[in-house]
């Protein structure tokens, strides 16, 4: 296999930052400096991904354009942009690596590699098993995010707790009753003495959203980021004693699990199909406990998805140049 100085990679984006971040988080572990490139996926590509095997169907609808030169290695992540990987593996005459992040649903000897977590049940010698969805925390100086943000923080006393929330899937509604618990449970953990360090995300419901804020105006111990400057989700990791994540989220729990530090997982809903078997698999292994108004410290060993996955990657790209 070339140095990694010499190999040329692209990320294939739509633009959704919970894919974008797993592809640069794998080029990253692969110590690559990869061109993003940001299309619209074209429809035919997107519904059918599988006809990015075929030169005539256009490899994106809009965007930035892939064409020669073909880059050594082409990554993407989710099902809307494995069109367009296929695309530029056809359209360079297979020049090009492709590395496939998530499940496509379609053959995956049409790929050089998938990079799937273990709740998904494709297999094959090509297929790379992460235990969650990749990022690159291992490479984000966590001490120094939380000097940065230390203006937002320090007024809040110890321990500190980073509460992670999310909302909805496409698949469940969150419970009402469970979103009412949440936000006492989190008064308990004021009560203890703890400092909340809140965040949403943009699929947190309105009402859960409102009773956050509620909170936090109520309780010196407890802020919430409000959306506006610059997002300090980092730096409150750094500055985390423990975590506390809704379990509707994979990526937001996988983050989390890199991070060393206890985490606790909420239920807002009660996670079923394969995110209930992601939780499921992150509590047998210790990993993660349930929040019911408390934490405390506790030790496992942090994934590293990212980084198995490219140790893996990098043996699959030299068995093909040997």
């Amino acid at each position: 296999m070339s140095p990694p100085d010499e190999i040329s990679a692209w990320i294939i984006s739509d633009g959704t930052r919970g894919m974008e971040v797993q592809s640069l988080a794998l080029a990253r572990a692969l110590e690559l400096d990869p061109a993003v490139k940001r299309i619209r996926p074209a429809p035919w590509l997107r519904a059918f991904p599988s006809l990015g095997a075929r030169r005539a169907i256009p490899a994106a609808a809009g965007g930035d354009r892939l064409e020669p030169p073909w880059p050594d290695l082409v990554i993407g992540c989710g099902r809307r942009t494995a069109g367009a990987v296929l695309s530029v593996k056809t359209r360079s005459g297979g020049r090009s690596f492709a590395v496939q992040i998530q499940d496509p649903r379609i053959d995956p000897e049409s790929f050089d590699a998938l990079v799937v977590p273990e709740h998904d049940p494709v297999r094959g010698a090509n297929v790379i098993l992460s235990t969650g969805s990749l990022n690159a925390l291992a490479f984000t100086d966590l001490k120094a995010e939380a000097a940065r943000f230390s203006g937002l923080i320090r007024s809040l006393p110890g321990p500190r707790v980073l509460v992670a929330v999310g909302g909805p899937t496409r698949k469940q509604k969150i419970d009402p009753a469970l979103a009412e618990q949440f936000v006492r449970d989190l008064e308990q953990l004021i009560d203890c003495g703890c400092g909340l360090m809140m965040t949403v995300s943009r699929r947190t419901p309105e009402p859960l959203a409102h009773a956050l804020k509620a909170l936090a105006e109520a309780e010196p111990a407890a802020m919430l980021w409000d959306g506006t400057g610059e997002n300090p989700y980092f730096g409150f990791l750094g500055a985390a004693d423990a975590i506390v994540v809704s379990s509707d989220s994979v990526n937001m729990t996988s983050e989390a699990c890199s991070s060393g530090k206890g985490v606790y997982v909420a239920d807002l809903l009660v996670p079923s199909g394969r995110i209930g078997t992601f939780q499921k698999t992150l509590r047998e292994r210790g990993l993660t406990r349930h929040f019911a108004g408390h934490v405390e410290p506790f030790l496992y060993e942090p994934l590293r998805d990212a980084e198995k996955a490219a140790e893996a990657l990098r043996g699959l790209m030299a068995r093909r140049q040997s």
